[in-house]
């Protein structure tokens, strides 16, 4: 017995559980009395109620017994001499053979049951054991849950502090990373405006140089003007002159011839010198008449070069004047243009309210690629709208190009107004 229980005590264990369960609910020995009633041909059963502690008794006697290590067999001992025989005793008398075999078979069936009841006992505790094993994995199963959820929970919240490390990095970085973009763009800003007054300076130099060619031009002009009618002057002079020397040839041939005829005309004389007199009077007249002509010529010629200089001035600035209202025409043109492509591209968002205007900055690389955009103010829309106008704006990249270079802004700035 304790060989079977060393090589299956899981099995007897269980046996004895289940024994002792059936035993609890109802158990009844029933032993047969020891003598008849005399003169009865009926059986007397006496009924004997065993509850569970006697049970429970019996079986851990039983499994005392059974967990006893077998004793080894001792020495035989040497035979003694036989003592004197005793007198026989009387002999008993026979039992009655029915009542021996009726008794054998009571005896019989009381060995059976207490066997069953001792497997019932051992199926029982066997149960018993086997559910307190099921209950102590459940328990060491629930303990493992346990810590396995500690730890997950370590886990997650040494997952939830790298994350929150991790997010602080990121913060700070995004930080740093804002920082140096604002200070980029105020770089790229303080460039585009001193590009921008470079480009101004260049082209105001452009036109004060093509205004300064102008006037060389009207100045030689003017100087050729000058110098041909100067050249009129004066050829009007040796003309004059030359009518003056051949009139005072003349005067002199006169006189001369006068002089040879003084003797025979001297009324004629006085007469011719009269005649002289009033000539040179009228000579100088002339000579004064043609200074005054030519002093007024002069002071005429001066007034015109006066005039045409003011002219000159006034070409240049209305030049001017016609220049920066062709180039404001262009730049309206070019920024419709660009409002056009970006409205084509627009997508309204779900509460766009009318009336809504947005400012858009735009950087871009000649001639007309986006390097940057950002919506600073829409006036009727909220983070949606601007997010609309900025995919908007990308959209219609490339922008049309600008009708002529001085046309063109590195930090283009217009207003964009919903259809």
């Amino acid at each position: 017995m304790s060989e079977l229980f060393r090589r299956y005590p899981l099995a007897i264990v269980l046996s004895v559980v289940v024994h002792v369960a059936v035993a609890a609910l109802t158990f009844v020995v029933l032993e047969r009395p020891a003598e008849e009633q005399s003169g009865d041909d009926e059986e007397i059963i006496l009924a004997e109620l065993v509850t569970d502690t006697d049970l429970q008794e019996e079986m851990q006697a039983l499994l005392e017994e059974i967990e006893e290590p077998e004793p080894e067999p001792e020495p035989e001992p040497e035979p003694e001499p036989e003592p004197d025989p005793e007198p026989e005793p009387e002999p008993e008398p026979e039992p009655d053979p029915e009542i021996a075999r009726q008794q054998e078979l009571l005896e019989q069936q009381r060995i059976e049951e207490f066997q069953r009841q001792e497997e019932e006992l051992e199926q029982q505790r066997l149960l018993q054991e086997a559910e307190q094993l099921r209950l102590e994995e459940e328990q060491q199963r629930q303990e493992e849950e346990q810590r396995r959820l500690e730890e997950e929970q370590q886990r997650e919240e040494q997952q939830r502090l790298k994350e929150e490390a991790e997010k602080q990095r990121i913060e700070e970085e995004a930080q740093r990373l804002r920082l140096e973009e604002e200070a980029e763009q105020q770089r790229l800003a303080e460039e585009e405006e001193r590009l921008r007054i470079e480009e101004e300076k260049r082209l105001e130099e452009e036109l004060l140089a093509e205004e300064a060619e102008q006037q060389r031009l009207e100045e030689e002009r003017l100087e050729q003007e000058r110098l041909a009618e100067e050249k009129r002057l004066e050829e009007e002079r040796l003309e004059e002159q030359k009518r003056i020397e051949a009139e005072q040839q003349r005067l002199a041939e006169e006189q001369e011839r006068e002089r040879l005829e003084e003797e025979r005309l001297a009324e004629e004389a006085e007469r011719q010198r009269l005649e002289e007199e009033r000539l040179e009077q009228e000579r100088l007249a002339e000579q004064a008449r043609l200074e005054e002509e030519r002093r007024q010529e002069q002071q005429r010629q001066a007034a015109l070069e006066e005039q045409q200089k003011q002219q000159a001035a006034a070409e240049q600035k209305a030049r001017r004047e016609r220049l920066l209202r062709k180039k404001a025409q262009l730049t309206q043109e070019y920024k419709q243009s660009i409002r056009k492509a970006v409205t084509r591209k627009f997508r309204p968002p779900a509460d766009l309210r009318p009336g809504t205007t947005c400012t858009v900055v735009a950087r871009l690389v000649y001639p007309n690629e986006i390097v940057d955009v950002q919506v600073q103010q829409c006036s009727g829309g909220g983070p949606l709208m601007e997010r609309a106008v900025e995919k908007a704006v990308w959209s219609a990249q490339p922008f049309p190009s600008p009708p002529h270079k001085a046309v063109f802004e590195r930090r283009l700035v217009f207003e964009f107004k919903p259809r």
